[in-house]
């Protein structure tokens, strides 16, 4: 569906095996009362909850339940981050892991409205060097209700993408994706809604045209309808119960 799943996912692996193999974290896991290091309240987006919508070969459904599960991926393969002790100091916690010439610092620092979050890779893997490199940055409320992750090109500063998310007062979820190019042009974009009646709709932009419309009611049921990105008519169009 977007490039940005497998690049990003790269960048998640790493850390993934780097927290689950080394634990080579730094001390000091307990930091007294009150000041218990934070953990991440990932949103979970669902999509479609109709059992034939994994069914549907026309696609739509399966594009919907694929975004909500890829969404989902992009928060919480963190939490693997920060499975060992951390470090305490101020307002800041900071988990620190090496394997095999890598070290990557995952650091949390609260604010008055939640949590910064940022990981940073000093080290060298295979044939690519990092001196301080920022690969993620975000924040996060303190209910996890609205956050935004961004995410960097190897050993620069220019965002690769951008996944942020909210919560309205009646529980609806909406999540936002934006893809950029390596000259910081915006190239794609994503938009979910989970509703809270178990409603929803995701729209897929290509170089802000869009190319594709899939909505659900809170029944599973839905219809999808996919665009020509260049002209703006329909290509096809279907439905599923």
């Amino acid at each position: 569906m977007s490039k940005i799943v497998k690049n990003v996912s790269i960048l998640l692996m790493i850390g993934i095996v780097m927290a689950g193999c080394s634990k080579s974290s730094s001390p000091g896991g307990t930091i007294g009362p009150g000041t218990s290091a934070p953990q991440l309240k990932t949103p979970q987006f669902k999509g479609p909850s109709s059992t034939s919508a994994t069914a549907d070969t026309s696609q739509g459904a399966l594009m919907a339940k694929t975004a909500a599960a890829e969404f989902n991926a992009l928060s919480s393969g963190f939490m693997a981050f920060y499975t060992g002790n951390s470090t305490h100091s101020g307002n800041s916690w900071t988990w620190t892991y090496t394997e095999n010439g890598l070290t990557g610092t995952w650091t949390a620092t609260s604010s008055s409205t939640g949590y910064n979050w940022g990981f940073v890779e000093n080290g060298t893997s295979g044939s690519v060097t990092y001196n301080n490199w920022t690969a993620l940055s975000g924040t996060e409320s303190t209910d996890g209700k609205s956050g935004s992750w961004t995410f960097y090109y190897t050993n620069t500063d220019t965002p690769e993408a951008v996944a942020s998310w909210t919560t309205d007062g009646s529980g609806n979820l909406t999540g936002t994706i934006l893809e950029y190019n390596s000259s910081g042009t915006q190239t794609g974009k994503w938009i979910f809604t989970d509703n809270a009646d178990d409603s929803g709709e995701l729209k897929v932009y290509i170089d802000n045209v869009l190319s594709w419309d899939i909505k659900w009611s809170s029944n599973g049921s839905g219809t999808w309808v996919e665009y020509d990105p260049n002209t703006g008519a329909t290509v096809n169009s279907g439905s599923w119960s």
